[in-house]
């Protein structure tokens, strides 16, 4: 791996962080900045998610109702010039805000990743689902 790859990969295991933190803090804004101009977003059992707008009011109608807690894993990062993916484990609680039982997932998810003009990572494109049937 060259040193420009090791920078990159760091730079994008630093961007998974940041998604953590915002979903830990149920930070909207803070995970929108982590996306590119054109994202698509590809939950699981739901329609594409296609712009900034669209995911945005994803995010605001799931945080408005639940707080989430739980732990994440990296499980391989890769780097060819510009862009990139990410697989990323992980284990979490929706706890309801109000009234109702939490959600307790175990999922996995593809990040892509394109490098920008100044140089750092966004989220192009975001595939989520499942391990539980």
């Amino acid at each position: 791996m060259t040193k420009q790859q090791r920078e990159d990969v760091e730079a994008i295991r630093q961007l998974v962080q940041c998604w953590h933190n915002g979903w830990q803090n149920s930070d909207i804004d803070a995970l929108l900045v982590l996306f590119t101009d054109d994202p698509v977003l590809m939950p699981q059992g739901q329609p594409a998610v296609r712009g900034t707008e669209a995911i945005r009011a994803l995010y605001e109608t799931f945080f408005e109702t639940y707080t989430v807690t739980g732990e994440c894993t990296v499980e391989d990062i890769e780097v060819s010039g510009d862009l990139g993916y990410i697989w990323v484990s992980y284990i979490l609680t929706a706890m309801p805000k109000v009234a109702g039982e939490s959600i307790n997932g175990n999922s996995k998810s593809v990040f892509i990743v394109r490098r920008q003009a100044n140089n750092t990572w966004k989220i192009a494109r975001l595939i989520d689902n499942s391990n539980q049937q």
